[in-house]
């Protein structure tokens, strides 16, 4: 008679069983332990993962931080110690960052490789950072130089930080396709020792084939839907057994639920890479992609897409205003609002910062992106009562013929420049023309180099005369353009490029130079207006380098009236070292003169802190005196202003009889424009009014 205790049984008849349940109850116990060490892998994996992502917000909060301090610095405008503060506290960040990142000895070998090559890449571009950030407090004209390389530097990383997130992804996405593999292979090998205890029990009474066969089946059948990619929240039989059978059934619960926790990190890590945290629009990398795709698309099937480059006015009064809080806000309402213009097939998504972008498919262009801009500006529109409303700019590009991404994308961006120049709150399309005025812009700017070189630049002299005789007193020296292929240039055209391109210093010696060295031939009494550009104040040794022209050519100071405008030259935070440059020349004798005087909004605040020789009015006022009595009203009061004060005031523009009349009867000191005489590469001696004839010209001086 057999033993009635199955342990007798098993030990007496069947000791061969036991030792075939003892492998099995082994290999669950590996197949657990497997599942932990993978499980511990992957998590590592994922942290670092993390630690990209936490690590690319510091990055992207400190190129916002230095991209914003460098363009105020290079716009002379005041950077605010709050300012300051924040992007030094990007940088600690971000380097901390650097610092803290951890050496994990169990990453392979690549994966090092690639995670040292980020940090070197982020401790390069952390350095390029800070130079930039002590070029902006302490020398703005080297940030041009500069800021190539940083950019260059800036790609570098995103790339290193690419290559490592990519490196992450494939390495966890490897690791869970090991563990499918490894957990068929073992649960296999469990399901044959199974299988073989059933062969060598086949004679076993109906109580052991209940209590060990059964569930066996049973276990094995769930392995094979967890393979088969069955139903992950369906139950394991077994697991509440206290036996061996229960632990390979909880290891399989626990395989199960670690897959099911993999799975969704997996989702979650790759909405992530692909998403912005904060409005849930897709962000640059998914734009990016998605972008590449449409332009295929698109070029394939003859389709024309459009690039939206959209941009929130004021955000930086936003977050003045309300915080931090407040402009995260407005992001949020601004996702909102885009993302209730645009059809399902569109992509909006968030570029960083207040940078919006969409991607529009499909539709006749270009009159499917001028209804969906109105449909923005109405939206935005209706946001005007609430607390933070919501104003954008918006620039537009139309795919062409094997357009590249980048390019598309930074067509658009031009074009919401041009939007944020012309007024803000509105749209502008980059269409041919302005194509052709980019275009035109960049020839000006690449002639214009080596242009005094080749003789292309010269001088032209207008007089200055007294108004009551109209004796000529001095003359303002006007620098001219000869353009050897597109002709006379107008100064409002090439000067801007000349001070954005950083030659305007070079232009600005050379035009003091040859205007002296003219001047040295004039009578005594006739003076010199030269203009100084707000640049130039970034030298610190201006004012000696002007007089030093002066003793060279021989020219009394006294005889040297310099002009500034209060609006370019004196409002930003470089007022004191500007104000120390005009003390200096007018120490030494040289009269200071207040350009285009009345257009400024602090003009009687400068005529507090500086004692000027003479004011300017500007031509605006005086071209329109005659017939605006506002404009009259403002002259006549410039010149009870300068009687008052004691300063000499010169009127310019003058271009008929009337105006010089009235200007006389005013008692104005001095008269300057084309009724007096055009400007001219000789300068005239007596003023003829019957020859001086009329007409109007801009004016752009330096």
């Amino acid at each position: 008679m057999l033993p009635t205790s199955i342990s007798t049984r098993v030990a007496v008849a069947f000791g061969a069983v036991l030792t075939l349940g003892l492998l099995l109850v082994l290999g669950g116990s590996l197949l657990a332990h497997h599942i932990s060490a993978e499980n511990a892998a992957a998590g590592r994996l994922a942290g670092l993962l993390q630690l990209e992502d936490r690590q690319d917000q510091r990055q992207r909060r400190l190129r916002l931080g230095v991209g914003e301090v460098t363009r105020l610095a290079e716009q002379e405008r005041a950077i605010t110690p709050r300012q300051w503060a924040s992007v030094a506290e990007a940088l600690r960040f971000f380097r901390h960052g650097v610092a803290a990142a951890p050496a994990d000895p169990e990453v392979s070998a690549d994966l090092r490789a690639l995670m040292d090559a980020r940090r070197i890449a982020e401790t390069r571009f952390a350095a390029l950072s800070l130079g930039l950030l002590t070029e902006a407090r302490r020398a703005p004209e080297r940030i041009g130089p500069d800021m190539p390389a940083f950019l260059a530097a800036l790609r570098h990383l995103e790339s290193r930080r690419t290559a490592v997130r990519e490196r992450l992804v494939e390495r966890i996405a490897a690791t869970v396709r090991n563990n499918s593999v490894e957990l068929r292979r073992r649960m296999w090998r469990i399901l044959a020792g199974a299988v073989a205890v059933l062969l060598f029990l086949l004679a076993c009474t109906l109580w052991l084939r209940r209590q060990v066969i059964k569930p066996i089946v049973a276990i094995a059948e769930r392995v094979r839907q967890l393979s088969a990619g069955a139903d992950a929240g369906a139950h394991v039989p077994g697991a509440t057994r206290h036996d061996e059978l229960g632990d390979l059934a909880r290891g399989i619960g626990e395989y199960r639920a670690a897959v099911e926790l993999r799975q969704r990190a997996e989702r979650h890590i790759d909405y992530l890479a692909h998403h912005d945290v904060l409005t849930g629009l897709p962000n640059r990398l998914l734009f990016e992609e998605r972008l590449k795709q449409e332009l295929v698309r698109a070029t394939r099937i003859g389709e024309r897409l459009a690039v939206f480059a959209i941009d929130l006015d004021e955000f930086k009064s936003i977050n003045d205003r309300f915080g931090h809080a407040g402009g995260d806000e407005a992001l949020c309402s601004a996702a909102r609002l885009l993302s209730g213009c645009v059809r399902a097939s569109d992509l909006v998504a968030r570029l960083g910062g207040d940078e919006f972008a969409i991607i529009q498919v499909g539709g006749a262009q270009p009159d499917a992106a001028e209804a969906l801009v109105r449909r923005i500006l109405r939206a935005c529109e209706a946001t005007v009562g609430d607390t933070v409303p919501v104003q954008m700019s918006i620039g537009v590009a139309l795919s062409g013929a094997a357009q590249e991404r980048e390019e598309l994308y930074n067509l658009a961006d031009m074009a919401m420049y041009r939007a944020k120049a012309e007024g803000r709150h509105t749209a502008r399309f980059f269409d041919d023309q302005f194509k052709e005025e980019v275009r035109l812009r960049w020839r000006l700017s690449r002639d214009l180099d080596g242009a005094i070189e080749r003789g292309e630049l010269y001088l032209a002299f207008q007089p200055i005369a007294d108004t009551a005789t109209l004796e000529v007193i001095g003359h303002e020296a006007l620098v001219r353009w000869a353009h050897p292929e597109l002709g006379e240039i107008p100064p409002d055209r090439f000067i801007p490029l000349a001070e954005a391109s950083g030659r305007i210093d070079a232009i600005g010696r050379w035009v003091a130079d040859r205007a002296m060295e003219a001047a040295s031939a004039w009578p005594e009494h006739i003076t010199l207006a030269l203009n100084l550009s707000a640049l130039q104040f970034r030298q610190p040794a201006l004012a000696h380098e002007l007089l030093a022209l002066a003793r060279r050519h021989r020219i009394a100071p006294t005889r040297l009236e310099f002009e500034v405008t209060e609006s370019a030259t004196l409002l930003d935070n470089r007022r004191q070292p500007v104000l120390t440059v005009l003390r200096t020349l007018q120490h030494q004798g040289a009269r200071i003169v207040m350009d285009d005087f009345g257009t400024g909004y602090s003009s009687l605040s400068n005529l507090r802190d500086f004692r000027f020789d003479k004011l300017k009015v500007d031509r605006s006022f005086v071209m329109t005196m005659l017939d605006h009595a506002p404009s009259a009203s403002i002259v006549r009061s410039i010149v009870a202003l300068g009687t008052s004060l004691g300063i000499p005031v010169v009127a310019e523009g003058v271009e008929n009889e009337a105006q010089l009349a009235l200007l006389r009867k005013w008692s104005l000191n001095q008269v300057q424009g084309y009724l007096l005489g055009r400007p001219s590469r000789e300068p005239v001696d007596v003023v003829d009014i019957a020859g001086g004839g009329f007409g109007q010209c801009p004016k752009m001086v330096i």
